[in-house]
């Protein structure tokens, strides 16, 4: 027998002490333990001292359990395939492990569009708040569960044009609605009155990107209404994050309001 720093010779099999081996293939002490925890990866030698040693058995072993992982396997998922001596379990998994890649993929797809959106947005210098930061990154990762409540809540006619709104209309929809939100702020900031004509034009202007690709308005408008009656605010707006902070939905609201007022005095003419 014969001894290097961290390596044992012994009947011309290397063997490890756990740092070296861990070092060596390029995973840390702390995983080493873990696994061995788990009954996955246990090493049977041991060195004068009592300390596991780790040979090309173990080396073996982890590559199989690496491998396994790299397909989506969780350890006890793993842990079980390795007790098998035929590979009968992962011919069954297969199918559902594909169907789990194939997701995370999509997934991951999902969160690159969202980075990329996010730098186009930054780039162009919008104003990228957390609270719009936070609602452009959950439209995109929740994107079909939003055009299912779109299908369920609203007309064909609408949920269809909707719908056929292609990547470079909706990211367009994006940007005006962020020109507006930067006009909001500005209004705010300045201490303009919401019954002014400068804060009437804005919100005509924030209605006119909402509804640009609705040819019925006056129907969309309804639908909307009938929508609040039927459903709790706090539903839509967990499938619909806002854009706005609650000071500037409040001055929105307040916006709305003068000009209804204004329409009710002029006798219902614009």
């Amino acid at each position: 027998m014969t001894w290097r720093k961290g390596v044992i010779m012994m009947n011309e099999e290397q063997t490890f002490t756990i740092s070296e081996f861990g070092r060596r293939a390029r995973i840390t002490v702390r995983t080493l333990r873990f696994y061995e925890e788990l009954g996955l990866l246990v090493p049977t030698k041991q060195n004068h001292s009592g300390h596991r040693l780790y040979g090309m058995e173990e080396l073996a072993r982890l590559q199989q359990i690496q491998s396994l992982k790299f397909l989506g396997y969780s350890l006890q998922d793993i842990k079980s395939i390795l007790t098998d001596e035929t590979i009968s379990e992962i011919e069954e998994s297969l199918p559902l492990q594909h169907k789990l890649l194939v997701e995370k993929r999509d997934e991951l797809n999902r969160a690159i569009e969202a980075v990329e959106r996010v730098q186009s947005l930054i780039e162009e210098e919008k104003p990228i708040t957390p609270t719009v930061l936070t609602s452009l990154l959950y439209q995109i990762e929740h994107e079909d569960d939003q055009k299912e409540w779109i299908k369920e809540n609203f007309s064909d006619d609408v949920a269809d044009r909707y719908l056929s709104l292609s990547k470079e209309q909706r990211n367009q929809m994006d940007t005006e609605m962020l020109d507006v939100l930067a006009s909001i702020k500005k209004l705010i900031k300045d201490g303009i009155a919401p019954q002014s004509q400068e804060a009437f034009d804005v919100l005509i202007k924030l209605t006119d990107v909402a509804t640009k690709h609705v040819e019925d308005k006056e129907e969309l408008a309804l639908q909307l209404e009938q929508i609040e009656d039927l459903t709790e605010s706090d539903m839509i707006d967990f499938q619909f994050p806002s854009f706005w902070t609650k000071e500037e939905e409040a001055y929105l609201m307040e916006i709305g309001k003068a000009m209804e007022a204004m329409y009710r005095e002029k006798g219902g003419e614009v």
